[in-house]
């Protein structure tokens, strides 16, 4: 039996490197910052018994570092995290597609992406109008649901909300 509510975490990957002008977008790898911000938050997700039925990342190197490293600090299995190439750059639209069609069996699905998709999805799906969403930010969103089908825009809560920067 599915619980009553469904929970979304919404994970932006850490700071990535820009020095090499040579590398494709997807290869851009996690800065040194980046991934101590990473594995801050795992900390602080792990302090939060924060347990997930699954972890997607787009397939970016930068955010599956940032999974990762997450998921190792906050003592996750990593059979749980799943590369989605629908994750890269992903619109809102295209974040709420894959929301509402998932298996009503996960009741917490954790989204490791990019911006502008992700502060946009925060927005919608909140009703909140925040203007930013840095590096390694964190959303918890809870939605008073038994079904993925049942999510729409402005219809979450958040629960929690960290940025690297707070917990340093």
């Amino acid at each position: 039996m599915s619980n009553r509510t469904k929970k979304l975490t919404l994970i932006r990957h850490a700071k990535s490197s820009w020095d090499d002008d040579e590398l494709d977008d997807k290869q851009r790898p996690l800065t040194r910052r980046g991934e101590k911000d990473a594995a801050c938050i795992g900390k602080w997700l792990k302090d939060q018994h924060w347990r997930p039925d699954g972890l997607w990342s787009s397939n970016a190197l930068r955010a599956l570092m940032t999974s990762k490293i997450i998921a190792s600090t906050a003592k996750l299995s990593l059979s749980s995290l799943e590369k989605k190439k629908k994750l890269y750059l992903a619109e809102a639209d295209n974040l709420m597609s894959l929301i509402t069609n998932l298996d009503d069996r996960i009741d917490h699905i954790a989204l490791v992406g990019h911006n502008p998709g992700l502060l946009d999805f925060v927005n919608a799906l909140t009703g909140e109008m925040i203007e930013t969403l840095p590096t390694c930010a964190v959303y918890i969103i809870e939605f008073p649901c038994r079904t993925w089908q049942e999510v729409t825009t402005g219809f979450g809560t958040t629960q929690a909300k960290i940025t690297p920067k707070k917990l340093r």
